[in-house]
């Protein structure tokens, strides 16, 4: 049996003209974390400091949660924008500031969370 050739490509422009019409996705909005000692929050930023530490051979230990912000990431979770306050063990005790990124979905393991960005704020 022989299909006609004018079937596929009417199904691919009816499909492709009901995609252009959906909306987009929107993108949510930053939201201030209230409360930068929060149990989860500081969770996030211990991982940050973490991840980063054992990824790069740096020796960092967590301080605390500067400031940050929170955003539903589109298809599920949650992303951070943190600015954590991170020293050296051992050293002479000055701390330094970090900005990074993490998403993850709070309550799950730890092996789904992902940091996507940690850099040095330089003063």
């Amino acid at each position: 049996m022989r299909r006609s050739p004018l079937v596929f490509p009417l199904g691919v422009a009816l499909l492709l003209a009901v995609a252009a019409t959906l909306p987009a996705p929107s993108r949510a909005e930053w939201a201030a974390v209230p409360d930068v000692n929060g149990l989860v929050i500081k969770q996030v930023g211990q991982f940050a400091v973490l991840v980063y530490s054992l990824a790069h051979r740096k020796d960092l230990a967590f301080v605390g949660v500067v400031r940050g912000q929170t955003q539903e990431a589109v298809g599920g979770g949650t992303n951070y924008r943190l600015v954590v306050a991170a020293t050296k063990p051992g050293g002479d005790g000055s701390t330094a500031e970090y900005d990074c990124l993490v998403w993850g979905v709070p309550g799950s393991r730890s092996d789904t969370w992902k940091l996507r960005r940690f850099r040095k704020i330089q003063s």
